[in-house]
């Protein structure tokens, strides 16, 4: 296990808040809860505001509440969708430890109805064994790039965050589906799909579990696409949990997604995600599978 350098927590927090800003229209303070502007660059193939993008808000809300902390995991609950536009979130600790602080925030649409409800685990870095560390990818995915299918070009291609976050694979300029024989394959013995995100900003050191938030949450649907599921059962994600690396971003993150298991009307996913040659983050995410109208 390799030492790690110290890190000024503080800045690190502020620089990754800044950094969210710019992308998400906040968060800024209102009183005493907060509010973003969510532009139409978010928007995603349900018509509202990509969870990816409402979860790394979730963070930036954490972070300005405990600027001394780490974010180590996530775990978000959505209850209705957000719309383009205003958007609103109160915080609060619930627990504020030695070594691990929990952040609760409820995020709200432009009525203030309740929209998600997210948990964060925040860790004081100065308190735990910071030079244990290994975040080495190993294996790296070996991956293999295959003719796309036309009905995966169609599910949610055109949607503003797909252009957003580039994540459309294509090779030499053509749509191809990405996939690696080195990674369990779904429950149906389906491979595991890869997919890419391209982040839009430029300070990579210390956003690598907003990167996570945004490369985890486009690879939940296709996971289900490419399995037995048909393909107009497939509903929208009720919540992801994310388990983050103090890793540091890359411009290009490789997210790996597999359907664990369905349950009368509901898929598990596993979601692997790559920063070049380091772990970035690991999560499951439950999908609705919806009845035929």
């Amino acid at each position: 296990m390799a030492g790690s350098n110290h890190i000024d927590q503080e800045a690190a927090s502020h620089d990754a808040v800044a950094c969210m800003q710019g992308f998400l229209g906040g968060p800024h303070q209102e009183g005493e809860g907060w509010a973003f502007d969510l532009g139409e660059h978010l928007v995603s193939n349900w018509g509202a505001v990509y969870g990816g993008a409402l979860a790394a808000g979730v963070l930036s809300i954490a972070r300005s509440l405990a600027p001394e902390r780490s974010p180590r995991s996530l775990h978000i609950q959505i209850v209705r969708s957000v719309p383009q536009g205003l958007a609103y979130a109160t915080a609060e600790m619930c627990h504020a430890g030695r070594t691990v602080g929990t952040i609760e925030v409820d995020l709200y649409d432009a009525r203030r109805k309740l929209a998600a409800i997210a948990l964060v685990t925040m860790v004081t870095p100065d308190a735990v064994a910071a030079d244990l560390h290994n975040s080495t990818a190993t294996p790296r995915f070996h991956v293999k790039a295959n003719p796309q299918p036309p009905e995966f070009t169609a599910f949610g291609a055109t949607a503003p965050i797909i252009e957003t976050l580039d994540l459309l694979a294509k090779r030499e300029g053509v749509p191809v589906m990405l996939t690696a024989d080195n990674v369990r394959t779904s429950v149906d013995g389906s491979m595991a799909f890869i997919g890419e995100c391209t982040l839009p900003w430029e300070q990579l050191e210390f956003t690598g579990p907003e990167a996570a938030c945004l490369a985890a949450d486009a690879r939940i649907g296709p996971a289900i696409a490419r399995s037995s599921v048909p393909q107009d059962a497939i509903g929208p994600n009720a919540d992801l949990s994310l388990r983050f690396t103090t890793a540091p971003a890359t411009r290009v993150i490789q997210a790996a997604s597999i359907m664990l298991s369905i349950q009368r009307g509901t898929a598990t996913v596993s979601l692997e995600l790559h920063a070049g040659d380091q772990q970035l983050a690991h999560g499951l995410a439950t999908a609705l599978l919806l009845p035929p109208k």
